[in-house]
C-alpha cells in the first residue's frame, strides 16, 4: 500500500521533483550537474534491469532444471524462483530443497545433477547477468559493479542493490573526471 501511495505522488509530481532535484545538484556540482543526475537514473534503471533479469533468467533456468530432474509442478515453482530470485539468496531457497527432495526420492543421480546445476547454472546467472545489465546503464567496469551491488548490500541491505551502484557509478565518474582535466599551471 504503501508503494502504491507513493507512486502515486511520484507519478503526480515527478517533474517538479526532478526539476527541484536537478537545481540542488546543479548548485552543488556545478556543470556536472546534468551528466551527474542522468548517470544516476542511467544506473537505477540498470539495476532494475539487472533485477527483473536475473529473475526472470533464474526462473527460466530453474524450471528447466526442475522439469528434466522431473520434479512435481516445475512452472510453479519456476516463478517462485523467479519472484525470490529478486533476493540475493532466492532461487537456492527453491532448488535446494527440490534437490533434497529427489534425494528423499531415492533419486540420488537426479539430485545430483539438480546441485550440480543450481550451483553452476542456476546461481552463476545472478553473477553474470545483474552485473552485466547494470554495468551497460552506468558506464562502468564490470568488476566494479559487482563491486558496488556486493558492496552496497552489505553496507545498506536490499536497498544497497540500488545504492551501491548508483554510489559507486556517481564517485568513479568524478574521480576519472577529476584525474583527466588538466591541472592548473603554477604561476
Amino acid at each position: 500500500m504503501l508503494a502504491i501511495l507513493l507512486s502515486f505522488f511520484f507519478y503526480r509530481d515527478g517533474p517538479r521533483m526532478a526539476a527541484g532535484l536537478e537545481a540542488l545538484v546543479g548548485r552543488i556540482a556545478g556543470p556536472q550537474a546534468r551528466r551527474l543526475v542522468q548517470l544516476t537514473a542511467n544506473v537505477t534503471i540498470g539495476v532494475v534491469y539487472g533485477l527483473l533479469g536475473t529473475a526472470v533468467a533464474q526462473g527460466v533456468l530453474t524450471g528447466l532444471g526442475l522439469w528434466i530432474a522431473g520434479v512435481p509442478q516445475p512452472v510453479l515453482l519456476a516463478v517462485v524462483a523467479g519472484a525470490l530470485s529478486v533476493l540475493p539468496v532466492g532461487a537456492p531457497l527453491v532448488w535446494l530443497p527440490a534437490a533434497l527432495w529427489l534425494f528423499g526420492q531415492g533419486s540420488t543421480g537426479w539430485g545430483i545433477f539438480l546441485l550440480v546445476y543450481g550451483a553452476f547454472g542456476i546461481s552463476s546467472v545472478d553473477n553474470v547477468i545483474r552485473p552485466w545489465l547494470i554495468s551497460r546503464g552506468a558506464d562502468l567496469p564490470l568488476l566494479l559493479t559487482i563491486l558496488g551491488a556486493l558492496g552496497g548490500v552489505l553496507a545498506f541491505g536490499f536497498l544497497g542493490l540500488f545504492l551501491g551502484p548508483v554510489l559507486l557509478a556517481v564517485g568513479f565518474t568524478l574521480l576519472r573526471d577529476w584525474a583527466e582535466e588538466e591541472p592548473e599551471t603554477l604561476r
